[in-house]
C-alpha cells in the first residue's frame, strides 16, 4: 500500500469526518479523479487487503483505534446535464447540488439541501458501480432495492463503490427553485441542532413511530456523556460539544437503546454507521 501513489500511512480520521471523531487509517488515499479506482479495487480485493471507501462521512463514527488495509476519499465533483438527466459523481456534495441545478433551472432535487452528505451516500437514480473484482455496472432504481435508509449497497452488495448517479429531473424557474431550497433549508434550521456537529439521525424511525419522539418520553433529551450529548433540540441526535470520543458517542447510543426497549419494548436500529465497533461494544 506504500507503493500507491498519494497514500498516506497512519493518517488522522478526525479532519475527514462530519463529527470530529475517529482515529487513524492504517493507509489513506483521496481521489478527485474515479478513473484509477476499478484497478484499484480489484487489486486490493485480489490481495485481500480489506478497504473502506467514504464521502464526507456525515452518518460514519470511526470507532477503531487504527483501521486497516485501505481508506479511499472519493472527493470527485464531476456534473453533467444533458436535458432532464443529471449525472453526478459519487464525491459531489448534495446541498452544492440542489444549488447547481437549480442555477440551470432543473427542479426535483431540492430536497439535497438538506442532506450534508455526498451523492454516493445519497443514490436515488441509475448509480454506476465499482464490484469488489473491479467490474463496472449501472444498476437502476429498483435494482438499488431502495427502502427506508436502505438499498442492497448497504447489504448484499456493501462491498461495491458508487462512482456516479443519475437524477431525472424537470424544469422550472430558477428562482422558484431557490424558494423550495431555502423552504427545506429553513425546516433544517427549525427542527435539527445544525449548530453542532452530529451525525444525523442515530437511529432509524421504527414502524408508526419516531425514534426522537421514544427517545424524549424516555426524558434523554440533554443527556451528556464526555463531550457528546444527546440534542436538546431533538432526541435523535447526539452533538459533538467538543472532544467527544467514540467511546462517549456508543455509551449513549447504549443508554437510548436501553431506556427505551425497557419503556417501550422497542428495539431501535442504529442509523449511524459505526467502522470499527460493534454499536453495543
Amino acid at each position: 500500500m506504500a507503493a500507491v501513489p498519494g497514500a498516506r500511512e497512519h493518517e488522522p480520521l478526525s479532519p475527514h469526518s462530519w463529527y470530529g471523531i475517529g482515529g487513524r487509517a492504517r493507509y489513506f488515499l483521496a481521489l478527485e479523479d474515479g478513473a484509477a479506482l476499478a484497478d484499484l479495487i480489484a487489486r486490493l480485493t485480489n490481495e485481500r487487503v480489506p478497504y473502506l471507501v467514504i464521502g464526507a462521512a456525515t452518518n460514519t463514527l470511526f470507532a477503531a483505534e487504527e483501521l486497516p488495509g485501505l481508506t479511499i476519499k472519493l472527493a470527485t465533483s464531476r456534473l453533467a446535464v444533458e436535458g432532464s438527466r443529471v449525472t453526478a459523481s459519487a464525491g459531489y456534495l448534495m446541498p452544492k447540488l440542489a444549488a447547481d441545478t437549480a442555477k440551470k433551472g432543473r427542479t426535483g432535487l431540492e430536497f439535497g439541501a438538506g442532506v450534508p452528505g455526498m451523492v454516493g451516500g445519497s443514490v436515488v437514480g441509475n448509480t454506476d458501480v465499482i464490484d469488489p473484482q473491479g467490474r463496472l455496472h449501472t444498476l437502476s432504481a429498483a435494482d438499488c432495492r431502495l427502502a427506508y435508509r436502505d438499498s442492497i449497497l448497504k447489504s448484499a452488495k456493501a462491498g461495491w463503490v458508487v462512482l456516479s448517479a443519475t437524477f431525472e429531473t424537470a424544469e422550472d424557474d430558477p428562482s422558484r427553485i431557490r424558494d423550495r431550497i431555502k423552504e427545506v433549508q429553513r425546516h433544517r434550521r427549525q427542527t435539527q441542532p445544525i449548530e453542532r456537529r452530529s451525525l444525523g439521525s442515530t437511529f432509524k424511525n421504527p414502524p408508526g413511530d419516531a425514534a426522537g419522539r421514544l427517545i424524549d418520553v424516555c426524558g434523554l433529551k440533554g443527556r451528556r456523556i464526555g463531550g457528546a450529548q444527546i440534542s436538546e433540540k431533538h432526541a435523535n441526535f447526539i452533538v459533538n460539544l467538543g472532544g467527544a470520543s467514540a467511546d462517549d458517542v456508543l455509551a449513549l447510543m447504549a443508554e437510548m437503546r436501553n431506556r427505551v426497549f425497557e419503556r417501550f419494548g422497542i428495539e431501535l436500529e442504529p442509523e449511524v454507521r459505526v467502522i470499527g465497533r460493534a454499536p453495543g461494544q
